[in-house]
């Protein structure tokens, strides 16, 4: 028995010695490898034993701040006791670096513009997806690429036929975005994408004005952004069964294609399946672009009627088709974008549909926010879509709507949410779920902060937003800028065909990839991981579509957040 207690306290000691060793024995320092702006929160989370940290000013060549760091606090998705060093007081533009127990971190910025170039590049990511063009070297200089993939004789699957367009019907549908790292295009993540940089636009149209990209259409009377934005959507709109009003689901080959280049694939596309689904995300999409292009583009007033007929047209439809749901013929092995959930889809086109044609018959779903999941934004989940265009909406409009529901209040609610995880958070984000896309999940939560501080003004939802881009820009526990092609140290292997069969080392600046996801591991195999703790369960690898794929929906809310960040710095 003494024999059993002895072995058990030696047990003990040891396992709190390496606990202790495990906590505290090497020093990190994660950092936004991008930078801070002057006059906003700037926070460093360190790992190590020692209780202080220097700012080191290298334009300087001196030290400018000695500070103590905060008591150190478990951060369970990393496993990690982890400090914060806060220098929120130094302002003046130039480089530094954090250097803790004689360890530096990587080398970062102050400065207003930090932002300019990052986020440029995230919207120029989507001339990048461009479909069914070839993208010349004066525009894409030298991830250049020929032709490919034009669309312009696709083939109508039994599951989208119809008597006026049996299948095996040949139609036109070119352009649009390839959606993520493969060369499909689906209507539903089109839509939240459309959305997403659509309210950008709509929220900052003066920032956008000047704001020059280097693509085709450059240089004409249009904003580059919208630009962006209307090559895709007129992409959509072919994707409309004009017969009816009802929307095809994907545009796609019957299978994934392996790694090559646009104009190497050679398998036949089709239009496969309608859904209740699309036609409401095309509604919805298309209804809040109307509105956008009228107010701030009246030379394009007849696409914008196009825009509005087409929604009209798609709501009709899905009223009618319920429940038409997704899913994928035997024969097609695309991605699938099933969603079977329309409460909050009706409510989204609902809301988009009343602001663009002031008829409150669209609002049948607008006492149903209880009934929605609102604490998270993602394809499958967009109630939160409407209920940002209902606080930030036309004003009259909006009155009449806030007066008549409970968006206002469930806005509130789902805000207070994301600020509470934050302030719980020892690095100071509002993602406490690390799954498929943790990284556009936080990104999203952001773009509600954005907005939510837009409307308030209050600073805890800016600063919240500056602490959750921190994380994705470096000052995560993997020390990485998840962002291709910036910070010191980025995604190198991305799961995306043109990168990987383009033969060039670097893959295309300004793509932001999906992130840690401990829960679907079969893509490499799980000996490639080299942690599985949730918020570290991340491997730089093209075969990690899990973690290291890109996809135009997850762009979007990264260029939200950098414009909006860029934008809101210089005021």
């Amino acid at each position: 028995m003494k024999k059993i207690i002895k072995h058990t306290a030696v047990f003990f000691i040891l396992l709190f010695m390496i606990i202790s060793c495990g906590k505290n024995s090497v020093t990190k320092i994660y950092v936004n490898q991008i930078g801070y702006f002057p006059k906003q929160v700037k926070y460093a989370t360190v790992v190590s034993q020692a209780d202080r940290f220097k700012l080191f000013s290298i334009t300087e060549n001196k030290v400018i701040l000695k500070k103590k760091l905060t008591e150190a606090q478990y951060w369970q998705p990393s496993g990690e006791y982890v400090k914060t060093a806060d220098f929120s007081e130094i302002d003046q533009p130039g480089s530094y670096k954090i250097v803790v127990d004689g360890k530096d971190s990587p080398v970062f910025k102050i400065s207003a513009d930090i932002y300019e170039d990052i986020s440029k590049a995230a919207i120029k990511a989507f001339y990048y997806q461009r479909a069914s063009t070839a993208l010349p070297q004066k525009y894409a200089v030298k991830w250049a690429r020929q032709l490919g993939l034009p669309d312009t004789a696709v083939i109508i699957h039994q599951s989208a036929a119809t008597l006026k367009r049996p299948a095996g019907t040949i139609i036109s549908a070119p352009g649009g975005w390839f959606d993520a790292g493969d060369y499909n295009k689906y209507t539903v993540n089109s839509g939240i994408t459309t959305y997403t940089l659509t309210l950008l636009y709509e929220l900052f149209p003066d920032h956008f004005k000047n704001l020059f990209l280097n693509i085709p259409e450059n240089g004409n009377n249009t904003a580059d952004l919208l630009d962006e934005i209307l090559w895709n959507a007129r992409w959509m709109m072919k994707m409309q069964d004009p017969s009816d009003g009802s929307v095809y689901h994907k545009l796609t080959c019957k299978n994934f294609q392996g790694y090559v280049m646009p104009d190497e694939v050679t398998a036949k596309r089709y239009i496969v399946g309608k859904s209740t689904a699309a036609a409401l995300d095309f509604a919805a999409s298309m209804a809040h672009l109307s509105v956008v292009v009228r107010k701030n583009n009246p030379e394009l007033t007849s696409f914008s009627d196009s825009c509005l007929n087409m929604a009209k047209k798609a709501w009709q439809w899905a009223v009618k088709n319920p429940t038409v749901y997704f899913k994928n013929p035997e024969d097609v092995h695309t991605g699938e974008y099933a969603d079977n959930h329309l409460s909050d889809n009706f409510f989204w086109a609902g809301c988009e549909l009343y602001f663009a044609a002031n008829e409150p018959s669209y609002l049948r779903n607008i006492n149903k926010t209880n009934e929605m999941d609102t604490d998270t934004l993602y394809w499958a989940r967009v109630a939160n879509l409407g209920i940002l265009t209902a606080m930030t909406g036309d004003a009259e409009l909006k009155k009449y709507l806030l007066n008549n529901s409970e968006i206002e209040k469930t806005f509130n609610n789902s805000i207070e949410k994301i600020d509470k995880n934050i302030k719980k958070s020892p690095y100071k984000i509002s993602l406490n779920v690390f799954k498929w896309g943790s990284n556009a999940n936080l990104l999203n939560q952001t773009l509600m902060l954005l907005s939510a501080y837009k409307l308030s003004g209050d600073k805890k939802y800016l600063n919240g937003a500056i602490t959750n881009t921190d994380y994705i820009l470096g000052r995560n526990p993997l020390n990485i800028c998840y962002v291709t092609d910036f910070g010191a140290s980025s995604p190198q292997n991305i799961h995306h065909r043109i990168c990987e069969a383009d033969g060039i080392k670097e893959p295309i600046p300004g793509f932001v990839v999906g992130g840690p996801n401990p829960y679907y591991l079969q893509d490499c195999g799980k000996e490639k991981y080299p942690s599985l703790l949730p918020a570290k369960c991340y491997v730089d690898d093209v075969c990690s579509y899990s973690t290291n794929e890109i996809a135009i929906n997850w762009n979007a809310p990264l260029a939200f957040v950098l414009s909006a960040l860029n934008n809101l710095s210089r005021k």
